[in-house]
């Protein structure tokens, strides 16, 4: 019998420890490094200039649930004994010879060299913190700072403060700084669709369902424009129903669609600008003085500190010549939506052209999608194929993918920012469903499989199609592949109970303020 592959998960954030937990599953070899001394990656609460969250989070969940679930997912499925915690990965090399990986490891002052069959880099993409070009930023007396950086209004008292972008991390900074800060200005070049966390008093995610999901890809592959223009309508309606009252200086005919960048979801932001403790403002054309800026529309004003929240560039340079963004079109580098971040050449935004069946990376897939479901069904894919139960396509198909992929992101690009590991979520889902054998999409589908599924057990297929969206969907089937759980029909039949769903509307009294962190 031939020997279990050696495999290597560098990071044991949420997207390390399901890659961990289901490479282990099909029976590799696995074995997670992690530099810092606890698993959860950014849900662990640092003092320093690494990103995490704040220091006290609003729940929805907290930070606080959010780490200890991921430290009991790590019991649970008996992944602990797999890990080395407070362990760096300072190298990696592929050896021709062999084909195996070389990797340095540190562990304090302790070097070692080990060997393994492959490697997952899981370290995400929200890597090295992003600051954009402005002319004159060199003179700015002030203070500077990226979100990663924030993790206290109190670090920011009394001054008045600048938030560079519009996106989550800028309405949550904004928001956590009213009452603190003597004046909090939002600076964005386009506006952005707010989404509150309830809808008609539910969860805003539980007004999609999986056949809405399958009516709107169909639009979009037959009817794009069409299909934009009725995204654009149902965001302005959820953004109206949480959000009623517009700021006067809010253009939501500007904000980007969830096809290039995310909704900003948060319930106090539009609020805060309402009522005048956060103003709206353009985007900066240059830093004019010790502790000024000329905005985009030739206003200029005193500012004691600036935020930047535009987001992170990845890094895979540890994967040295194979790292995956090393190679750049000139379609996609010349686009201005492309803000100097690199694009990787992954097949399905997962494995390295170079080579599929050794290397993988972890965190380049992005689309309207929890992030969770979507790194335990990619982990799952990834785990098919290295354990050789799903065949990927030959060498030649898999880069004409990539470039197809690249080639589309580029021209979305051209219109205005995209994130770059962004996907057609419908054309990726229905791959990785097929590569981690969980053979969802003929079972929800309109083929023959489809409807005799629907055929025997009616109910239970509506309520798949139309019910609330659950990861145990893709757990359900059997196909000899991918391991099922035997709770997971009764997990998404009590999610979709009455009584289930009235303990998650919206509660009587809202969640305070932060004031004080």
């Amino acid at each position: 019998m031939a020997p279990r592959p050696a495999v290597a998960v560098i990071g044991l954030g949420p997207l390390g420890l399901v890659t961990l937990k289901n490479l282990a599953e099909q029976d590799l070899d696995v074995t997670g490094f992690e530099k810092s001394d606890v698993v959860g990656g950014l849900w662990n609460f640092r003092d320093d200039d690494q990103t995490t969250v704040l220091e006290n989070t609003p729940t929805f969940p907290s930070a606080r649930h959010i780490r200890q679930y991921l430290h009991d997912y790590a019991d649970h499925f008996a992944l602990v004994p797999r890990m080395r915690l407070g362990t760096k990965t300072v190298s990696a090399e592929h050896d021709e010879r062999s084909g195996k990986w070389k990797l340095g490891i540190r562990k304090g002052d302790a070097r070692s060299t080990e060997w393994f069959d492959k490697v997952v880099f899981a370290t995400g993409t929200n890597k090295l913190p992003h600051t954009p070009e402005i002319e004159g930023l060199d003179g700015f007396e002030g203070q500077i700072l990226h979100s990663s950086g924030y993790k206290r209004p109190a670090s920011l008292q009394d001054k008045s403060v600048l938030i560079v972008g519009f996106s989550n991390s800028a309405a949550d900074t904004a928001t956590t700084l009213v009452g603190h800060a003597r004046h909090v200005y939002v600076s964005r070049r386009h506006d952005a669709f707010v989404i509150s966390r309830y809808i008609d008093g539910k969860p805003y995610d539980h007004s999609f369902n999986h056949r809405r999901g399958l009516i709107f890809d169909l639009l979009r592959r037959t009817l794009p424009s069409l299909a934009e223009e009725m995204m654009r309508k149902v965001l302005t309606r959820i953004h109206m129903k949480g959000c009623p009252d517009v700021p006067s200086d809010m253009d939501l005919t500007t904000a980007p669609l969830p096809s290039r960048t995310p909704p900003v979801i948060s319930d106090r932001v539009v609020p805060e600008i309402l009522a005048g403790n956060i103003t709206l403002v353009r985007g900066i054309r240059e830093v004019s003085g010790p502790k000024s800026v000329v905005l985009e529309d030739g206003k200029e004003m005193d500012v004691d500190a600036i935020v930047f929240c535009t987001g992170y560039r990845a890094d895979y340079s540890l994967a040295g010549p194979f790292d995956p963004t090393v190679e750049q079109s000139v379609a996609w580098t010349s686009a201005a939506g492309s803000n100097c971040r690199a694009l990787p050449r992954l097949y399905r935004n997962i494995f390295s052209l170079e080579h599929p069946q050794s290397l993988a990376f972890m965190g380049a897939i992005a689309f309207p999608s929890p992030a969770f479901l979507t790194y335990d069904l990619a982990s799952m894919a990834l785990a098919q194929v290295w354990s050789g139960q799903f065949r990927l396509p030959p060498q030649a198909a898999m880069v004409a993918q990539v470039d197809e992929q690249h080639t589309w992101l580029a021209s979305l690009a051209a219109e205005g920012t995209v994130i770059p590991g962004w996907v057609k979520a419908d054309e990726w889902m229905a791959w990785a469903d097929e590569a981690a054998g969980s053979d969802v999409t003929a079972h929800l589908g309109y083929g023959l499989r489809g409807w005799s599924f629907w055929a025997r057990d009616r109910a239970f297929c509506n309520m798949l199609m139309d019910g609330i969206p659950s990861p145990h969907l893709y757990r359900m089937f059997e196909t000899g592949r991918t391991r099922t759980w035997g709770g997971a029909r009764d997990e998404i039949v009590r999610i979709n109970s009455p009584t289930s769903k009235e303990q998650r509307t919206k509660p009587a009294l809202r969640e305070p303020a932060l004031r004080a962190i």
